[in-house]
């Protein structure tokens, strides 16, 4: 009786949702096209994929050899792998997936939902709103700013802060877009870290520049290391000048570094602690001409809430060679508004404005009001951000604990309480206790990654290289694309690889995964995985 008054709750609850609307998918004939629709397509061959694609150069050259390896991996990731799954297997929701880039799931934050159900009292909503954000909104991310260590004055080369250096954008993703287009000329360099978000590598190319890697090492502890990032800038720009002087009517040149703080995907903070980083960094972006993109959207996901990652933008000698972006999808709940602000010199953010401008007018006024909420100075937001984000870190890092456990077993957790927390959850969600206890055995020639234990965010990787040279049937596991294959194969498990993020050893088979899953889902997956490595031979 219980089970059938279930099965009528969800179901009254996906009607009142709309989530059991029948859908109306399409296809097309390309004999139907119109001369026109021909011919476009015809000449953007990229329209009849019919899987998700990284697309191409505006200039259509041929990606560099660094994209063009990520490109590879996200197309087999995308396209390719999925040929190999078994009908009999049923899919893994896209939210489920280790692949995943959303975080854990949490209530939005309070603050922003506020000021987004204040929208209706506001008697202007017939005008169109200013392009970068109403003045007013820019102020409280200025007095958020203030709080957060930004000095307003000025002094010796710094302009001192106002709402003129404030763009609201649509996501961090837009901001990021926006920058790209403003600073890079065709064959310019974007230099990024290796690891990296594969997707904000690719951009670049997509439209004519290039991208190039600073590979992080273990040495350094993955960290950026300035004296190598000095020595990758002044080989790039060497090498740039022989290739292009005489042929174009500039020399192209690195123009930024891409500085993800918190990193992604390693979960590496650069807080007050890692000052000589931050200011190595500074020093020489400074001095060789090349702008530093400042990405905090996990900002506020770093585990010490007391010791967040430190804007280089707060230094002042930093600020006019500093273009920095802040958002709420990582954090806030609220990866559905697409919302995102970047903070810069005014001459970038007048450039900004006119792109924005060009482009959609203006922002939505829903999607400042969400920042306002999350982003202001006033002493009732810090103390709301404090017990919002308490319980969400020690998830967070609980969500890690079990993913741990899951690759490695119950024995690598320390602390008992965890573990007995650990076995509770596994037991719930698992009710076979065969499968228990391999579960809490862990993944045979399977580990975290030595020295990458994250200290923000949601994402991990897991050293698969000790699988290497295994059989199933009459396969071998040699590379990163065969171990994908064969995890597809038996349970249509996918996780970006080591060519999609730039992992700087080649020699390894790794994987990203996001912990930050339901913990049902994280079990489920890991449960395919440790299955799937147990009949390999």
């Amino acid at each position: 009786m219980k089970e059938k008054i279930t099965k009528k709750s969800k179901k009254f609850i996906k009607k009142l949702l709309g989530l059991n609307v029948q859908l109306t998918t399409g296809s097309y004939d390309v004999q139907n096209f119109s001369p026109a629709l021909a011919d476009l397509t015809k000449n953007n061959p990229d329209l009849l994929i019919t899987h998700a694609s990284i697309g191409h150069r505006k200039d259509y050259k041929p990606f560099y050899p660094e994209v063009a390896k990520i490109g590879d991996a996200f197309n087999f990731f995308r396209g390719e792998v999925i040929k190999y799954g078994k009908p009999e297997i049923k899919e893994i929701s896209e939210y489920d997936g280790l692949h995943s880039g959303t975080p854990m799931k949490t209530p939005p934050y309070p603050g922003c939902i506020r000021e987004i159900k204040h929208v209706d009292r506001d008697k202007t909503l017939y005008w169109y709103p200013a392009t970068t954000g109403s003045k007013w909104a820019r102020q409280k991310f200025v007095d958020y700013l203030k709080r957060e260590g930004f000095k307003l004055d000025k002094e010796a080369n710094y302009d001192g802060l106002s709402i003129d250096n404030v763009v609201f954008t649509c996501s961090t993703t837009h901001a990021y877009s926006l920058i790209l287009n403003l600073i890079a000329r065709p064959e310019d360099v974007i230099l990024v870290t290796g690891p990296n978000y594969g997707l904000f590598a690719i951009e670049p190319e997509r439209m004519n520049a290039r991208v190039e890697i600073l590979d992080l090492s273990e040495e350094d502890n993955f960290f950026v290391n300035p004296k190598k990032l000095a020595k990758r800038i002044d080989e790039l720009n060497e090498e740039l000048k022989t290739t292009w002087q005489g042929k174009l009517d500039y020399i192209p040149k690195v123009v930024a570094f891409l500085n993800m703080n918190p990193h992604n995907p390693l979960g590496n903070v650069l807080t007050k602690n890692e000052m000589d980083i931050i200011t190595g960094i500074g020093d020489v972006c400074l001095a060789k001409g090349v702008f530093v993109i400042d990405d905090l959207i996990y900002r506020d996901l770093t585990f010490d809430q007391n010791n967040l990652a430190f804007p280089m933008a707060s230094i002042p000698k930093y600020f006019n060679n500093t273009i920095s972006m802040f958002g709420i999808s990582k954090a806030y709940g609220l990866a559905s508004f697409r919302a995102g602000v970047i903070l810069a010199p005014i001459p970038i953010c007048r450039g900004l404005a006119n792109l924005i401008f060009q482009a959609m007018d203006s922002v939505s006024v829903l999607q400042v009001k969400a920042l306002e909420g999350a982003f202001n100075g006033t002493d009732k937001r810090y103390r709301q951000t404090k017990k919002y984000f308490t319980p969400i870190i020690k998830e967070y890092q609980y969500r890690y604990e079990l993913f741990k456990c899951l690759v490695e077993g119950i024995n690598s957790i320390k602390d008992p309480a965890i573990q007995d927390k650990i076995r509770e959850d596994i037991a719930y969600y698992e009710k076979d206790p065969a499968i228990r206890k391999i579960l809490l055995e862990g993944i045979p020639n399977v580990t975290l990654r030595k020295n990458t234990v994250p200290t923000s965010g949601f994402f991990a990787i897991v050293d698969f290289t000790n699988l290497k040279g295994k059989h199933y049937a009459d396969n071998i596991i040699n590379t990163e694309y065969d171990l994908l294959k064969y995890f597809y194969i038996e349970g249509k498990i996918l996780y970006l690889m080591g060519s999609s993020m730039s992992w700087p050893y080649d020699n390894e088979i790794v994987g990203r995964i996001n912990f930050g899953l339901e913990k049902e889902a994280l079990i489920n997956n890991f449960k395919i995985i440790n299955l799937a490595v147990r009949k390999l031979r």
